[in-house]
């Protein structure tokens, strides 16, 4: 891949890939972090080197690509990518999901969002106000109901969420890490143009025309019953 942006967890998550990451190959891994605890300069200057091409990958936080009112903000269309957004980790907020993958796909073009998820719960940090160091050098390792550092995350249940609220399954890899191409459209070029051809897949303005039209309906069924049985009650009283 050219380009992708990479969501993780933690502020700590992103400082410590992006680390492994130059540790690497600062060339072909280049790559910047976003997240609040790096100085609006910074922030503001690393997606600049994102959306200008300068860096490869953008590290980020599930915040900064929410919070709109941000400098940090992923919410402007140039700080969207065409090919991949990656998931280190799965949020623990279904929605965040949806904002994430949204990052990628701008413009009827073709996107791929990727996510590694565990099989099986994993006991992860999660440093709260209790933690003097917030993180930082902190080895803590007991579960916070016992003042530790610590909570299970339990990433199967959470792409089960993520899977029910979309009402949709998740295409899973196999064991040889071969990321398929989609054949709804014939053979995918992630960044190119959506092709015209092949079955049409509803968008959720679609999918949701037939209820509202019910909906409608039953409101004007409703507000004509109403206004019967007042005007009987004025006949009624006159």
């Amino acid at each position: 891949m050219d380009k992708a942006i990479i969501f993780c967890r933690t502020k700590l998550d992103c400082d410590n890939l992006e680390k492994y990451m130059k540790q690497l190959d600062r060339n072909k891994y280049s790559c910047v972090c976003l997240h609040g605890d790096r100085k609006p300069n910074e922030r503001r200057a690393n997606l600049e080197a994102f959306k200008n091409d300068k860096v490869k990958f953008l590290i980020c936080t599930d915040v900064a690509a929410r919070d709109s009112t941000s400098p940090a903000c992923l919410s402007s269309h140039c700080y969207c990518v065409n090919f991949v957004v990656i998931n280190v980790t799965l949020p623990d907020e279904k929605s965040n999901y949806v904002h994430r993958i949204g990052r990628v796909g701008r413009a009827e073009r073709m996107g791929l969002a990727i996510s590694l998820v565990s099989t099986v719960p994993e006991k992860v940090w999660y440093h709260g106000e209790w933690c003097k160091t917030r993180g930082r050098n902190c080895w803590n390792t007991n579960l916070i109901d016992v003042k530790g550092c610590c909570v299970w995350y339990n990433e199967p249940q959470y792409l089960a969420d993520i899977e029910e609220h979309l009402n949709v399954t998740i295409q899973q890899i196999q064991p040889d890490l071969q990321v398929p191409h989609d054949d709804f459209e014939g053979k995918v070029v992630y960044g190119q143009k959506r092709q015209s051809t092949g079955p049409k897949y509803e968008n959720h303005t679609q999918q949701m025309a037939p209820i509202v039209k019910s909906l409608s309906k039953l409101e004007s069924e409703a507000q004509l019953i109403y206004l019967k049985r007042h005007l009987m009650k004025v006949a009624k009283l006159g």
